[in-house]
Parts: structure tokens; C-alpha cells; sequence
């Protein structure tokens, strides 16, 4: 999608090599896989794109499940030009119609007039905390680098016939996040967006990717507890199945469950009372509405920064506002998620968690100077993004409430 902006994009490294992860998983789900993007006016990057997964195909026409964001531009609206490039032909651009999309959840489908070389299975189920996953797509350092797609070339349909790949990369399930998010740590990069989130022995869709919320990770060493996000199938099975689609259900309970067990990091007996656990919870789910909104103001600062885009403020700092209005309401979350846990007696998580408000603090007021001055005032001093990672990775180390 777009340079370190996209509108929560998945970010991160480039992940494994297929030949590093050989499973029968990812041989089901790769030939059902296509790159989904368009031109974009910017000539450092003349594409934004994502990753889809067909679910449905005749002799004349496919479908494929992306997310949202990978379809639309920053200010929410339908992308012109939108295209589909297959990995046997990664100099030919097919046409797109967006059949239908949703911003919550993150989701869209668009056609092509060309059949795909396989489709998938989706998951009646969420899989659960611990559980083995993993992703596939098309990540920006691949396409742009190995595959060469990002450049003039691509302008005019057939101009470059580099080699398109599919590449995966595997983890586990940290947290279900309630009913509309799945939490993962498998390496995402831009690009990643609207690909696959499955189960790496039987091929069966559990989730879409949509974003990776700030701070849990640096790019070349992520956290294991990265949080990276897809939206289960569950919370959109309605939207992926309705008509003209003919999905492919799976039968049973979602696939092998890769050996997870039923358990996570909250309910661990050494995390003490229950008070305390679920305190931790929420002061997690604070943490990630909290980030999810500092992301937006920093994506649409970003993306205003581009040349030829600032023409577009009229349009761009509404939005901006909202973002930031939303981080204030967030941090105030967080700010009485960090008192619930020193009411529940968790001693020994206050002091990062305390920390980490601080943090989010600084950067909240950032935030609100950048959009209220979209253009001429920068997002937050970059020193408190690399505080941000230490106060996060502070969190993550502590593994006792007492």
C-alpha cells in the first residue's frame, strides 16, 4: 500500500521464503492467491497493493476476499483502476470490480473476468490462543525488490515480466480479541494486507489480515508478542459468503487445531488472582484502541506528506481530527486500564504499565499538534516511537502480576 502510511497496514519485515515453510497448507492456499492494487500518483512508488485469496471461480469470472483498506484510499473511498496481477503472469494487469466492502470489519471482495488456478476453505471457527498459523501474500520488499514491480514499468500493462512469488510465513494465535480480531505473531509486512491467515496443515481460512498496531515490534527484530491483527471469518461469514459467491465451507471445527492449547498468557496459573487477569486483559485491549488511532493520525500525516497529495487537505485534516480525537478518548482507556491494575494487586505489571501510559501520553499530544496543522507540523518527535517499542517490550517481559 502506500510508503509506511497505508491506513493500518500490516508492517513489518519480509517474511520466510515458501521453501522455508513447506506445508500442505500453504500448497492448498497458494495457487488461489493474486496480488490486488492500483496506480497511485506518487512516482517513488507507482502502486498500492495488498493480497487476496479466491473463493470462488467459473470458466469466465473469479472472486477474491482482500481487506478493505487494500481497495480504498486513505479517505475511505473505492480506488480507480483497481487490478489483479496473478504470479504465472506478473506482467499482465487484470481489471477489478469491488463487488462489495466494508470498513468494519475490514473487508472487501472484488472480481475478475479471468478464472483463478484454485480457491480456499473458510473456517467455521476462530482458532484459539497458542494455536500454529500462518500467512501468505505478497509483501512489499518482495514485489518491489525481488519482483521489480514497483516502477515506471508497471504503468503500462505487460512492461515488466519479472518473477511474482507467494511467500509465507508461520506463528502462533496470541490472543482472540474478542469476536472481531485474531492476534498473531508471524512476521507482516506492507503488502501482507488482505492475504490469508490459515492453518498451516490443512489450508483452512481462518482469518483475513488487515494491521499490525504500532509499538509492539522494531522492523529487523519483531516481538514475539507482536501483535499483528487479522479479522477472524467468523466475524465476516455472511459478507464472504453471500451471493454471487459459492464458498467452500469447512466441515469440521476449522482444521487440525496445530496443537493449541485453551489457554493464554492471562490465565496462566503464575499470573495470580483472577482480578488480576482480567485487568491485564483489559489493559491490553486499551492499549491496542489506543494504538489503532495514534496509527491513523500518523498515516494520514504521512500521506499527506507525499507530493501531489496537498491539494487534498480539506479532505485529509477532518479525518485527522477524528483520529486524534479518538487517541484522547483511547488514553484516557489506558489511564484508568493502569488504575484497574493497581486496584486488582498487580504489583509487579503497574510500574511499565504506568510507564506505557506516559509513553502514549507524549505521543497523544503529538498527534493532536499534527492534525490540527496537517502539513506544517510534524507527527510525534520519532525519539517517542523507539520509547514506545521500550515501554512495550517492558510489558511484554512481565510475566507475574505479583
Amino acid at each position: 500500500m502506500l510508503p509506511r502510511a497505508a491506513l493500518l497496514l500490516a508492517c513489518a519485515l519480509p517474511a520466510a521464503s515458501p521453501a522455508n515453510a513447506a506445508s500442505s497448507g500453504f500448497a492448498k492456499i497458494k495457487p488461489s492467491l493474486a496480488l490486488i492494487g492500483y496506480p497511485v500518483d506518487d512516482k517513488r512508488l507507482t502502486m498500492a497493493f495488498g493480497t487476496g485469496f479466491c473463493v470462488t471461480t467459473t470458466a469466465s469470472k473469479s472472486y477474491f476476499v482482500t481487506a478493505n483498506h487494500v481497495v480504498t484510499d486513505a479517505l475511505g473511498n473505492i480506488a480507480s483502476n483497481l487490478f489483479v496481477i496473478f504470479p504465472k503472469s506478473p506482467g499482465t494487469r487484470h481489471k477489478a470490480t469491488v463487488v462489495r466492502h466494508s470498513a468494519d470489519p475490514d473487508l472487501a471482495i472484488v472480481s475478475v473476468d479471468v478464472p483463478c488456478d484454485g480457491t480456499v476453505q473458510i473456517s467455521r471457527v476462530k482458532p484459539e490462543q497458542t494455536d500454529a498459523i500462518s500467512i501468505a501474500g505478497f509483501p512489499y520488499v518482495e514485489v518491489c525488490e525481488e519482483a521489480g514491480l514497483c516502477s515506471e514499468a508497471l504503468l503500462a500493462p505487460d512492461a515488466h515480466k519479472g518473477v511474482l512469488g507467494p511467500v509465507v510465513s508461520s506463528g502462533t494465535v496470541g490472543d482472540t480479541l474478542g469476536e472481531l480480531a485474531i492476534q498473531y505473531n508471524a512476521e507482516t509486512d506492507h503488502g501482507n494486507s488482505g492475504g490469508p491467515l490459515y492453518d498451516p496443515q490443512t489450508g483452512v481460512v481462518y482469518g483475513v489480515v488487515v494491521d499490525e498496531l504500532p509499538g509492539y515490534s522494531t522492523e529487523g527484530a519483531p516481538s514475539q508478542l507482536k501483535y499483528n491483527r487479522a479479522v477472524p471469518t467468523t466475524a465476516g461469514l455472511t459478507f464472504i459468503t453471500s451471493a454471487p459467491l459459492t464458498v467452500a465451507l469447512d466441515a469440521a471445527a476449522g482444521g487440525a487445531r496445530g496443537g493449541g492449547s485453551k489457554t493464554d498468557r492471562y490465565a496462566d496459573a503464575a499470573l495470580g488472582s483472577a482480578p488480576c487477569r482480567a485487568a491485564w486483559r483489559a489493559y491490553d485491549k486499551a492499549y491496542a484502541e489506543w494504538a489503532q488511532a495514534h496509527g491513523g493520525v500518523a498515516s494520514l500525516v504521512d500521506y499527506f506528506a507525499v507530493p501531489g497529495h496537498e491539494s487534498r487537505k480539506g479532505q485529509l485534516q477532518p479525518l485527522a481530527a477524528q483520529f486524534a480525537s479518538r487517541e484522547a478518548t483511547a488514553l484516557a482507556q489506558l489511564r484508568s486500564a493502569a488504575d484497574g491494575l493497581h486496584a486488582s494487586g498487580a504489583t509487579t505489571i503497574v510500574k511499565p504499565a504506568v510507564a506505557l501510559v506516559e509513553v502514549a501520553a507524549g505521543i497523544t499530544t503529538g498527534d493532536a499538534a499534527a492534525a490540527a496543522a496537517l502539513g506544517s507540523a510534524s507527527a510525534a518527535d520519532p525519539k517517542w516511537e523507539g520509547r514506545l517499542e521500550a515501554a512495550v517490550d517492558a510489558m511484554d517481559s512481565v510475566i507475574t502480576c505479583f
